[in-house]
């Protein structure tokens, strides 16, 4: 049963990190921003989720589609303010720092929003988790995050997959990614794929953050707490490869879990736990720069 249970908590956060991995991956490929702020997102769809089951009393996996949608909002306003102006000006480690830069505003303006909403609401804006509800599947009672993370992951792969490579503005954006100069020159309105792509981006996090408040307390803060797990994901799957980050996603997910596992078995703290995230970007930097990807290429 235990090992039952650390396969589920894995799957679970896989699913988290593998919407994650794949939205910070969207951005890298089109903008070519190491989005630091990219946790915050998740922590929006977080408190949209949160705001609305207070308000209306109904479960926080009926909001998926409005959190989705907030965050896309959101990514959206961010890549025209923010990063659209500095497109063909600033160097990656420019975008980088201003991507930082970003990771504050976002996460203090959610801080500012946590108290207002802590006051009119009357309830928690910092430190609350999400009650679950028991589904039966297969002659067995599982939690509904399991089943609703899952269902959630694969229909967005699922319809992303479809909107790449089964859509002419998915086409586009392919293009763009291999080639912007030569793609806009083809006539490609490079500037409205890339604003596609932050959208994606930000609304893959943003429903992926509903799933973590019915695991672990979550705050404001939350977000920059993911970061380290989402470039770990990226950078073992191959910067700049989609299928690299999904299973990059899983595989960091399974070692964390089993790691905090292992370290609790031994009487250690379990904030050692970063170290497997640590390790793993040391390691494939060293060994296999692109990752998994980059092995995927040889062969």
């Amino acid at each position: 049963m235990l090992m039952l249970a650390l396969l589920v908590d894995a799957l679970v956060y896989g699913n988290l990190l593998a919407l994650l991995s794949v939205g910070l991956s969207l951005t890298l490929l089109t903008t070519e921003v190491s989005n630091f702020a990219h946790g915050d997102f998740a922590v929006i769809g977080i408190y949209i989720a949160y705001t609305l089951s207070q308000v209306l009393n109904v479960t926080p996996y009926a909001f998926i589609p409005v959190a989705f949608a907030g965050g896309a909002l959101v990514g959206l306003a961010v890549y025209f303010l923010v990063f659209d102006p500095l497109r063909d000006k600033a160097s990656f480690v420019t975008l980088m720092i201003v991507s930082m830069a970003l990771e504050f505003i976002l996460r203090y303006s959610v801080q500012i929003y946590a108290d207002v909403m802590q006051r009119l609401l009357k309830t928690f804006g910092r430190g609350f988790m999400f009650n679950d509800v028991r589904l039966a599947l297969l002659g067995l009672h599982v939690d509904g995050v399991v089943v609703y993370s899952s269902i959630t992951t694969l229909s967005l792969l699922v319809l992303l997959y479809v909107f790449l490579y089964r859509t002419k503005t998915g086409t586009a954006m392919r293009a763009a990614i291999e080639n912007p100069q030569l793609a806009q020159t083809l006539g490609i309105n490079v500037k409205k794929v890339y604003a596609y792509s932050w959208m994606l981006s930000a609304g893959f996090a943003a429903a992926a953050g509903v799933f973590l408040p019915f695991k672990i307390v979550v705050n404001p803060d939350t977000g920059f707490s993911l970061l380290l797990s989402m470039f770990a994901a990226v950078t073992v799957g191959g910067l700049g490869s989609l299928a690299g980050s999904l299973v990059g996603a899983y595989l960091i997910s399974f070692s964390e879990i089993a790691a905090t596992y292992f370290l609790s078995s031994l009487g250690l703290s379990t904030s050692y736990r970063a170290l497997v995230s640590f390790l793993s970007i040391a390691v494939v930097l060293l060994l296999s720069p692109r990752g998994l990807a980059g092995l995927w290429s040889k062969r």
